[in-house]
């Protein structure tokens, strides 16, 4: 039977309705009768099965117009154990940083290494079938990344577990106010994600340029296949000052990038 989010002023989930399917032939036909019974009202369908508006709507869920899909509404930042290294039987470990192409890599790391199925999917999905750790065993490899370069490519992703639904200068005013060390993955440095102090012996390469060493590297098939590449039309054009108050947020990721691509 479909289902409905009422929504308040703010665009907040503050009721979840289900009518029956004689009731609404369509979104249309659903949400007149909604707000017919309720009096008014702003309604909106969500789907159980998550086909569709990015998830399932919850009460408190934020519904964004602009993106058509519900977010969470209380953020939470515990991210309490964000270190996670793959390690692989040819005595390599690769170092997971979210949004520098990690889709990619975990994806050919379950094929190649665990005997999965190939699959382009987000790196969420593709580490449930990969053993992690917060520490390695074999020679640590890790992918860095421009921090602005993979700030817009992370908002542009609308991922959950932040307030993905706010305006970038809203966005940005709200990430420099958080605890590094407990931001989601693909807003925390990149210096969190390695582990500090990083492993001594880790091997860093240039995600502009070094994508191919790397999966050399980790003994992992080329060519590469293209995967999970950011819309570009969903990408932030930064000002100035936005762009040097992510500099300054991620100082030391800065200092390591341009370590690693001079080299």
């Amino acid at each position: 039977m479909p289902v409905f989010a009422q929504l308040d002023t703010n665009n907040i989930v503050i009721n979840i309705v289900t009518i029956s399917d004689d009731e609404s032939p369509s979104e249309d036909v659903g949400i007149s009768f909604c707000e017919s019974f309720y009096d008014g009202g702003n309604f909106i369908q969500t789907f159980p099965d998550n086909s569709k508006r990015r998830r399932y709507a919850r009460l408190g869920d934020y519904y964004d117009k602009s993106t058509d899909g519900f977010y969470i509404g209380n953020i939470e930042q515990n991210n309490i154990d964000p270190v996670r290294y793959c390690n692989l039987s040819n005595n390599t470990s690769y170092c997971v940083i979210y949004r520098n192409a990690s889709s990619l890599f975990t994806g050919l790391i379950a094929s190649t290494y665990f005997d999965q199925q190939y699959s382009p999917s987000q790196s969420a999905i593709n580490l449930k079938k990969i053993n992690t750790y917060n520490s390695c065993t074999g020679t640590p490899y890790a992918i860095i990344r421009d921090p602005v370069d993979r700030f817009i490519s992370s908002y542009s992703l609308t991922t959950g577990g932040v307030p993905a639904w706010l305006p970038v200068d809203q966005f940005i005013s709200w990430l420099v106010q958080q605890d590094k060390t407990k931001l989601n993955p693909h807003f925390m440095p990149q210096v969190n994600l390695i582990g500090i102090p990083a492993p001594s012996n880790i091997v860093y390469f240039d995600f502009a340029k070094d994508l191919t060493p790397m999966a050399v590297a980790l003994g992992l098939p080329t060519p590469l296949p293209s995967v999970n590449v950011t819309d570009t039309s969903k990408k932030p054009t930064l000002t100035a000052d936005q762009i040097a108050t992510l500099q300054s947020f991620y100082a030391d990721d800065v200092a390591l990038y341009k370590q690693v691509s001079a080299s």
